[in-house]
């Protein structure tokens, strides 16, 4: 392949990838500033990068940012190729310093997730593929100037796919904006699990001593060791399956849980399970097991709340000391973090969220119907007012 064919493909290669980085950041504003919910995909960051600080600059959303990048690169190429003989080389050399200053920002952002946010937005990483790609093609470009048939070609090319994502944009945007369909949620639940939640009478499963080994056969949503806060004869009972350094369970707590632990007070009975995520939180287990030993002295919610305040601060001297400020007994709680039998309980937790089919916190089992995703608050409140009627 000759110099200007290379070119040639190096530039669409660039506007292809500038089209769909457009349509990224283009989502990402409109939800950044409607507030809609956001459909983030396997990650489940996309909530935590979005109220970060890291959200906006100057009072700009940051996607907005993203947009000016991917107009101002596609308007760069479709001048190029319909004036070809206009300053090639500069506008090469203009298009190379601009490609890398929007390069640089995306990693910027992807490290900003990754070192200080602990988690991943898949949107933002998309953008950043884009940002990748046309930095990597910008270097394949060359200022030549193409003669008028071939400028008039690449210039249909560009039309064409203008075209095409105008519709493909359009069909894609209305799926990712549609309202939540609340008869989506439907139960997932397998392996013997309830029709309904259950307050057994009878004893615990035995568990294992180690994490990640199953051995509840037939596990229940709620069990006589799960810390429960509200009415027990409540229509509507809200299971969180939790990781006390999770940081999305942390952004979830602020945004929804706790405004509908105030907005349902006495007519919902909200309970939490431990699902600690061992291999990426190192301090996880110990938090849960802290959150077992404050219940067994009847202040689970109370001492759970101080956690989810403080997640970046949960080593053991950290946990005693938030006991103590809540009023726990000092002896009796040091003694619990120890006890194999408090692990036990919270190995069991985890057991049964594995059995319910819970691969990341935070989970949500609304009665007899584990939610899938986190809606936001309103949906929240809709879904439990349908069911508190």
């Amino acid at each position: 392949m000759d110099t200007q064919h290379k070119a040639v493909w190096a530039r669409r290669g660039m506007f292809w990838a500038a089209l769909f980085g457009l349509f990224v950041a283009s989502y990402l504003l409109y939800v950044y500033t409607s507030g809609a919910d956001l459909r983030c995909g396997p990650l489940h960051g996309c909530d935590i990068v979005r109220a970060s600080s890291f959200s906006s600059w100057f009072g700009v959303p940051t996607p907005a940012f993203g947009v000016a990048f991917y107009l101002a690169v596609l308007a760069l190429l479709v001048f190029r190729a319909y004036a070809p003989h206009i300053r090639p080389k500069q506008l090469r050399l203009f298009q190379i310093l601009f490609v890398c200053a929007g390069f640089a920002e995306s990693l910027f952002l992807t490290g900003v997730q990754r070192f200080a946010l602990h988690a991943f937005c898949t949107w933002c990483l998309c953008s950043a593929a884009a940002a990748t790609i046309i930095f990597a093609l910008a270097w394949f470009d060359r200022p030549i100037e193409l003669g008028l048939d071939r400028a008039a070609r690449e210039l249909k090319i560009i039309f064409v796919s203008i075209v095409i994502f105008i519709f493909a944009g359009g069909a894609s945007s209305y799926w990712l904006t549609r309202p939540v369909e609340i008869r989506a949620i439907t139960p997932i639940m397998q392996q013997q699990t309830p029709e309904k939640l259950l307050v057994p009478n009878g004893s615990t499963t035995t568990t294992t001593e180690r994490l990640g080994e199953s051995a509840t056969a037939d596990p229940q949503v709620v069990t006589k060791f799960t810390p429960v806060e509200g009415s027990a004869t409540s229509k509507v009972t809200l299971v969180e399956f939790l990781d006390f350094q999770c940081p999305a369970c942390g952004l979830y707590q602020k945004l929804v849980m706790l405004p509908l632990r105030v907005k349902y007070a006495g007519r919902v009975r909200f309970a939490q399970r431990q699902f600690p995520l061992a291999d990426v939180h190192p301090f996880a287990v110990g938090a849960a097991v802290a959150g077992i030993c404050a219940h067994q002295q009847g202040k689970y919610f109370a001492y759970s709340d101080m956690l989810y305040a403080n997640q970046a601060h949960l080593e053991k001297n950290d946990l005693l000391s938030y006991a103590d400020k809540i009023g726990l007994n000092a002896k009796q709680f040091t003694s619990c973090l120890d006890d194999p039998a408090a692990l036990k309980l919270v190995l069991q937790d985890r057991d049964a969220g594995l059995g319910f089919g819970v691969q990341g916190t935070p989970t949500l089992i609304l009665n007899d119907a584990i939610i899938e995703g986190t809606p936001n608050l309103e949906t929240m409140s809709k879904l439990i007012d349908e069911r508190l009627k």
